[in-house]
């Protein structure tokens, strides 16, 4: 008898516990995106089995409407009213033949005001309406494309393949002007990006496909095997193709967003890091909103080394030779050019500068600089000048200045062309006049004030280039009479620091 009581005593604990632990079953979400007063796309799951009925629970229930139940398939869509805009949530409660409830299903919408530019939604609220809670940076719609990293986002643009099985680029989220849309993946091949399309997200038909979650996929699929490659991300728009590399947007599409992509780890609802996951988000065309085309990628891990070399090393000149006018290369006897903290510090008093051993050519360079305080004679009252001259030809003699391009480096004035030594080249069409030397001035401003340090970076690629100040395009020229050579940093009557001098080979 005893035998008996305890046998039943524990089928009566194991059933509860079931019960229990069927009753806090991860919960089901069903997201829908719509334009406020007009109905979502229809979405589907499958509630489970033995269930018998699903109910109104929770929340906003009259913003979601229950279109079917038949099979065990429940069919709902998203209603939200003419009035309403943003996130809104409801549940449904999934109970099983004995009336108890097994599950809830939780209902997420996302209503906007309208179609494209200001009506959309921004990526703050894209975010959470897909059920994560990774920090993108910034509150609202419209940003900014330079490449300072936002909120939680990495500083890395190329993957590996993480574990067995292929790479998913699953569309979560479009928000841009209507057309078929290719994306997929590159390898860094033969001084060029060699892009294998996955797939291409749809044109609008009954339903705004370009203005929505999860926009439908027309032609191809989400997955792909890179193999053991490493690679980057594109999609082509009707203008231009945007890479998951800053470099190749400055050296094909410099007049868009030179940073095409922001990439963010994944957390989930909790704050919890989703392993080897993260969103992939592109600005299509430049006021930063990064919420044209949002893709969930899996399966891979960043490539976390550097892709530069660093050209000066921080600790002494190897690999440069200085030259000074009217005293000669590598003789400097009041210490002009001096390297303390990791930077190049140059005291500016005499005119000169150094420069690379090795030539460069197709390559993508960046340098640090700041101006000091000191000015010297004969231009202690001008404003503050040094610069950055390149490709010089390998057999080009020490002079003031060699045949170059220079990178102009001067109060107000960073960013122009310099053409020394009658070298050319054409900006818009134009080319300057072959001359000793030649001014080509910047379209916009993108400086810091002095004292400050600013980040130059520059794509020197068969005789197009590119000048950025500050994560700005400022200056584009075309079929340069010099492509390739030797890189020097001028020392111009005035005080200037120059660090983190690195290039990468294109």
């Amino acid at each position: 008898m005893k035998l008996i009581k305890l046998f039943f005593t524990c089928l009566v604990i194991f059933l509860c516990v079931s019960f229990y632990a069927a009753a806090q079953k991860v919960k089901k979400a069903m997201i829908f995106s719509a334009i406020k007063g007009t109905i979502s796309k229809a979405d589907s799951v499958m509630p489970g089995a033995g269930t018998m009925s699903v109910k109104p629970g929770d929340g906003d229930i009259a913003s979601f409407k229950i279109l079917s139940f038949k099979n065990g398939k429940l069919v709902v869509v998203f209603t939200p009213a003419t009035n309403f805009t943003g996130i809104t949530r409801a549940t449904l409660w999934v109970s099983n033949a004995a009336g108890m409830r097994i599950s809830e299903i939780n209902l997420i919408g996302l209503s906007t005001k309208g179609l494209e530019g200001e009506n959309e939604a921004p990526l703050s609220v894209i975010v959470p309406a897909l059920g994560y809670q990774t920090n993108i940076g910034w509150p609202g719609l419209a940003n900014h494309s330079r490449p300072e990293l936002m909120g939680d986002e990495i500083p890395y643009s190329l993957f590996h393949k993480a574990g067995k099985g292929k790479v998913e680029m699953i569309p979560v989220a479009r928000y841009s002007p209507d057309f078929e849309l290719p994306f997929g993946y590159y390898f860094d091949i033969a001084s060029e990006p060699a892009k294998h399309r996955v797939g291409s997200l749809a044109l609008s038909g009954a339903y705004p496909e370009h203005q929505t979650l999860f926009p439908a996929i027309a032609k191809g699929t989400n997955a792909f095997d890179p193999g053991d490659h490493a690679f980057g991300f594109f999609a082509t728009g009707p203008t231009h193709t945007a890479y998951s590399e800053d470099a190749w947007n400055l050296m094909y599409y410099p007049g868009n967003a030179v940073h095409a992509t922001r990439i963010y780890p994944l957390k989930d609802a909790a704050g919890n890091l989703v392993s080897n996951t993260y969103l992939l988000c592109f600005e299509e065309a430049k006021n930063g909103d990064y919420n044209d085309y949002v893709f969930l990628v899996k399966n891979v891990t960043p490539v976390t080394a550097d892709p530069y070399t660093k050209l000066f090393n921080g600790k002494n000149l190897d690999g440069w030779h200085s030259f000074l006018n009217g005293i000669g290369a590598n003789t400097d006897p009041e210490n002009n050019f001096r390297v303390e903290d990791g930077a190049l510090h140059v005291i500016g008093k005499n005119l000169g500068y150094v420069i690379t051993d090795s030539g460069f050519w197709n390559y993508d360079l960046k340098v640090d600089f700041k101006f000091g305080e000191r000015r010297w004679i004969p231009r202690d009252t001008a404003k503050r000048d040094g610069g950055m001259c390149y490709n010089i030809p390998m057999n080009e003699p020490d002079s003031i200045w060699p045949k170059s391009i220079e990178f102009q480096i001067q109060e107000g004035d960073a960013g122009d062309f310099w053409l020394l030594g009658f070298s050319t080249i054409k900006v818009n069409g134009v080319q300057n006049k072959a001359a000793n030397h030649t001014r080509m001035m910047k379209v916009q401003d993108a400086e810091k004030p002095t004292g400050q340090w600013n980040t130059l970076e520059l794509i020197s690629y068969n005789g197009k280039c590119v000048q950025v100040v500050n994560g700005v395009v400022v200056n584009v020229g075309e079929d340069a009479s010099v492509k390739g050579g030797r890189i020097l940093l001028q020392s111009e009557y005035a005080e200037i620091y120059y660090r983190n001098v690195k290039i990468r080979k294109l």
